[in-house]
């Protein structure tokens, strides 16, 4: 058999002659010459459109939230100190108090009768005392004229056993006379010492012992009076600081027994937050570090949080691990505003509100690229960084699993293998990509999208 030209092998063979040839040989034919028409050959696949962008490296500071609830950094519910029927009441729940407003009274009656007569007492020992210590003159002006009187008794004695003596030894007096005068002497004598004695007990006034005895009577009496009087006051509840009245326990006519709550107080001038942070985050916050919160219904007209600022007040070193967490207590003290220009004076920030509070840890070096980059799959997270370029073709792509780290705006910090900064990374079109797949880089400022551009191709 003769052999073909090129041109025979790829020419048309016509359906009469495929008849009279065997069929195998005609089928076979046929099939390659259908498969190598130009018309007929499947296109190759072109590169995908992605959008990229770079990888770089920043000094980035975790943040993390927490909610808490605000509450008064002061409330105390206030106790009656004493037993009694209230009497008065004249406050009411949301009504602000100063410090040593009556919040309650209970009666006094009787409380006031006896201070009433214990003060008495104390009047009359005042006088035992003053009358002790202060001899009156007329006692003094007796004493003295005894005194006198009871010299010249004395001189008298003494002039007359002289005479008597002088008559015994010339023999012109009688012995029994002598004896008498000695007697009468003496007696004198004796009755001069006791008048001394007397006037001198009498203008110095009593002993000092008796002077203390009265001075203690009179002190403890004092003591007395001033019991009654704290047991009085027990029975008037006062404002012990400054804040709002949240919660009413009793009412006039009400028997309170002592302990029993009068009403609950909180002071608002400064409240707190207490938040529950992790434990991966604790270390990142000290006291006294600055704390941002968003609080919603603290003077925005439209309804929009505020933003507050507070600051680390302490971290209770803590957590509930029996109950199975891992989140320490973490209180943030926040100056509040208090609008007095209204009465009662309105707080901004309110017992119960909730607040939402940015912690901002310590910076460190991070590798960043944009979040849009991630794809994330049942395998892991990916990026697709873009291979440098080789002479005559395309770029590819390459798969890096990548693990997720700190937030920064738009960007993230990732760990992964073999990623630099200055790399570019796929942030759009990255779903649709594989390893290794080749991609037409789509510029930043072009208006038309991936979508778009592959129902173009």
């Amino acid at each position: 058999m003769p052999l073909m030209t090129p041109v025979q092998i790829f020419s048309p063979i016509p359906l009469a002659l495929c008849v009279l040839i065997a069929g195998q040989g005609c089928t076979a034919s046929a099939t390659t010459t259908a498969a190598a028409t130009p018309e007929n050959a499947a296109p190759a696949q072109p590169p995908a459109l992605v959008k990229v962008d770079t990888i770089r490296k920043e000094s980035v500071a975790p943040e993390f939230r927490a909610l808490g609830n605000v509450r008064p950094r002061h409330f105390s519910v206030i106790a009656s100190g004493s037993d009694g029927i209230v009497d008065e009441f004249p406050v009411e729940v949301g009504e602000f108090v100063a410090s040593g407003t009556v919040l309650s009274k209970l009666r006094m009656e009787s409380t006031d009768l006896d201070l009433a007569e214990q003060e008495a007492v104390v009047v009359e020992r005042e006088a035992d005392l003053a009358e002790i210590q202060t001899p009156r003159s007329e006692d003094v002006d007796e004493a003295k004229a005894r005194e006198q009187a009871a010299d010249i008794t004395y001189a008298n004695a003494e002039r007359r056993l002289e005479e008597l003596r002088l008559l015994s030894k010339r023999g012109a007096a009688n012995p029994s006379e002598v004896k008498d005068a000695e007697d009468n002497f003496d007696a004198a004598r004796q009755n001069l010492v006791a008048a001394r004695a007397v006037f001198q007990r009498t203008s110095t006034g009593a002993r000092p012992e008796q002077k203390q005895q009265a001075a203690a009577r009179l002190e403890a009496q004092q003591k007395h009076v001033e019991f009654l009087k704290a047991e009085r006051a027990k029975r008037l509840t006062k404002a012990p600081f400054d804040g709002f009245v949240v919660a009413e326990h009793t009412n006039v006519g009400q028997w309170l027994a002592k302990g029993d709550s009068v009403v609950t107080l909180a002071q608002l001038d400064e409240v707190e937050v207490q938040v529950q942070i992790d434990q991966q985050f604790i270390d990142q916050i000290a006291p006294g570090r600055p704390v941002t919160l968003m609080i919603q219904g603290t003077g925005n007209r439209n309804g929009d949080a505020r933003e507050w600022k507070g600051e680390v007040s302490s971290i209770v070193p803590r957590s509930d691990w029996e109950g199975g967490s891992r989140s320490f207590p973490v209180i943030i003290r926040i100056k509040n505003e208090i609008d007095t220009s209204t009465m009662p004076p309105i707080p901004a920030l309110r017992e119960g509100m909730m607040a939402e509070a940015a912690f901002a840890g310590q910076s460190i070096d991070a590798v960043l690229v944009p979040k849009d980059s991630m794809v994330r799959t049942s395998r892991g997270t990916f990026i697709f960084v873009v291979n440098p370029p080789t002479e005559g073709q395309p770029p590819s792509v390459r798969q890096v699993m990548v693990e997720p780290g700190l937030s920064s705006e738009a960007s993230i910090q990732v760990t992964g293998e073999n990623l630099e900064p200055g790399m570019q990374v796929v942030t759009e079109g990255a779903e649709r990509l594989r390893a290794f797949q080749t991609v037409e880089i789509m510029q930043k400022d072009s208006g038309v999208g991936i979508q778009d551009s592959g129902k173009n191709q």
